[in-house]
């Protein structure tokens, strides 16, 4: 990975940190959109993938309430 894509993978971080943190979940999906966007075209990134279905299951747990209108 180039330095650009590292900084890049380290603002999504950052970013879905924050959401996290503050209970923000509101474009999230575009978010871990672009993380699994980078997962996927990183050769040999099993843990750069890994840590997007973290991420993704964290964020679903969190709103399937939301999702369900409860």
């Amino acid at each position: 990975m180039s330095y650009q894509d590292n900084r890049e993978l380290a603002r999504i971080r950052a970013e879905l940190r924050m959401r996290l943190l503050s209970r923000r979940y509101d474009g999230t999906r575009e978010i871990l959109k672009k993380l699994r966007e980078a997962a996927m075209s990183a050769e040999g990134e099993d843990e750069l993938r890994g840590e997007y279905e973290r991420w993704k299951m964290r964020f679903d747990l969190l709103t399937e309430p939301l999702n369900r209108g409860n």
